[in-house]
């Protein structure tokens, strides 16, 4: 675990392997240990780095308010510090948001793009039933954080691994409710996605990518409908969608050697 001053932030980062530059972005409220099993299992092909989105983890948490164009700023300033100048960019959920401008603002520096569990921004994106949402709305109203955090996590994974990992389930939750976090950071974070989702009108702008871009869904995902990346592999021009059976929102964590096989496949 390590950090570096960049030109507008402290940003507290994991770097491990060998190889091309992979630059793996978390989702909301996230931090880098989310990729604790791409570290693991690609670090012989890649040198991986897994950042924290500032608001969380050991990066700063300046005041709100953020946008999704501060968070990819953040990474190309991540990457000019550590003299990175191309890296694949990997990014899950908000991360994914981030990604895509990303690889917008700065075609040059963005090899190959991973889009997982995500959706454009602006209009076009296709938001959670109205029963999840009402879930989520219940979920974030419970005093106790780990009560909160349990009942949002439900909804965030699929049934089977539900039901069927509780000892993963175990881990991951206090993952979470460990981690640094400042609650304004968190609070700016969603609300620089929710923005994004509603008014940053990237769907327009996604003909314009340049950088071939792996799009990967969970088919049960009830978080991002995976109806979004369905619509993002045809608007992004050299796109491939891959669908990962029985796997919700949390891909990377849900199936880990499904989703490490397939970006060891598209980035190498």
């Amino acid at each position: 675990m390590a950090k570096i001053k960049t030109e507008n932030l402290e940003i507290g980062f994991e770097k491990t392997g060998n190889g091309p530059p992979v630059i793996l972005i978390s989702g909301l409220g996230y931090g880098r240990w989310l990729w604790e099993k791409q570290l693991n299992g690609l670090e012989p092909y890649f040198t991986l780095y897994a950042l924290d989105n500032r608001g969380v983890g050991e990066s700063d948490a300046p005041q709100p308010p953020y946008s999704i164009t501060d968070m990819a700023r953040d990474v190309r300033d991540f990457m000019r510090a550590m003299n990175i100048k191309e890296a694949h960019i990997v990014g899950t959920s908000l991360g994914g948001f981030i990604a895509q401008v990303f690889a917008l603002e700065y075609p040059k520096m963005a090899d190959r793009v991973v889009l997982a569990s995500t959706t454009g921004g602006g209009s076009g994106g296709i938001y959670p039933s109205s029963w999840t949402m009402f879930r989520l709305s219940l979920a974030g109203k419970k005093k106790d954080p780990e009560k909160r955090a349990r009942a949002r996590l439900r909804l965030t994974l699929a049934p089977d691994f539900w039901d069927k990992t509780p000892r993963e389930i175990e881990r991951l939750l206090q993952r979470f409710l460990q981690q640094p976090a400042a609650a304004h950071g968190v609070k700016a974070q969603m609300e620089a996605g929710q923005n994004y989702w509603k008014r940053d009108h990237r769907w327009t702008s996604l003909h314009q990518v340049r950088s071939d871009t792996l799009v990967i869904t969970g088919n049960r995902d009830r978080i991002v409908p995976p109806k979004n990346s369905e619509k993002l592999a045809q608007e992004i021009p050299r796109a491939r969608l891959e669908k990962m059976e029985n796997t919700g929102h949390l891909v990377m964590w849900e199936k880990p050697e499904r989703f490490n096989d397939l970006l060891y496949s598209f980035l190498k």
